[in-house]
């Protein structure tokens, strides 16, 4: 142990007695030794009582942030959905061409009706009008744009995914209305209902001893389905 340290003590206790004397003899430093204690203690527990709350007050200070900033986003993607609900209203009509365009699912009783009403706007008449089958509820199992009686080289294959109704339409016209035919392929290849031709073959052929422009046309009419109606 230091040799030295008796002396030390002896000094130091010697300066604290001298200290606690003169503590007890004047009431001057006996006051200002209090006061210099009692602000210690006080900035001792200020400190460790007030720190939780600074704490606290400063993650309620950021969680108020951050929910101003959550209240931002929110704000705004309200008005984003008020614009889009607001185009969407104002392009309601063209949403309907559009699911009449490219519908779901096909109606062949629509089709046959929308030619018999070809032929009659250009005279023309129909012989036989045939489709493909189209299914009418249920699952659709979406696979290659072609089925399977439609996968030979001379198809055309439409993009992939893509879902089609067959369709073969014989109509005739007199020979000297060869204008009728040609419009009625126009008209169809116009039609709100995209159809992609496949074939088309002009020839004559013989109704009651009468010679007549046969025209023969196949194609298919794409469309998309969302799964299960």
């Amino acid at each position: 142990m230091y040799p030295g340290w008796r002396n030390n003590y002896l000094r130091y206790k010697t300066y604290f007695l001298n200290v606690l004397g003169r503590y007890r003899e004047r009431a001057d430093v006996r006051v200002y030794l209090e006061i210099l204690l009692s602000l210690t203690a006080i900035s001792i527990f200020s400190v460790f009582a007030l720190r939780p709350t600074l704490l606290t007050i400063a993650e309620l200070i950021k969680e108020i942030e951050s929910k101003k900033l959550t209240l931002t986003q929110m704000e705004e993607k309200i008005n984003n959905l008020s614009q889009a609900q607001t185009l969407f209203d104002r392009e309601r009509g063209k949403i309907v061409l559009l699911d009449t365009s490219i519908p779901q699912k096909i109606d062949p009783v629509i089709f046959a009706r929308q030619m018999e009403g070809l032929s009659s706007k250009h005279q023309s008449q129909i012989l036989e009008v045939l489709t493909g089958s189209t299914p009418i509820s249920g699952e659709v199992v979406i696979g290659s744009s072609t089925d399977s009686s439609s996968s030979s080289r001379d198809v055309e294959a439409l993009p992939e995914g893509t879902l089609t109704f067959k369709y073969s339409i014989q109509l005739v016209s007199a020979l000297d209305q060869f204008t009728a035919l040609s419009n009625f392929l126009s008209d169809l290849e116009q039609l709100r209902l995209p159809s992609k031709l496949d074939s088309l073959s002009l020839s004559t052929t013989e109704i009651d001893q009468e010679k007549f422009l046969l025209m023969r046309i196949e194609g298919r009419l794409p469309y998309y389905s969302k799964g299960v109606e």
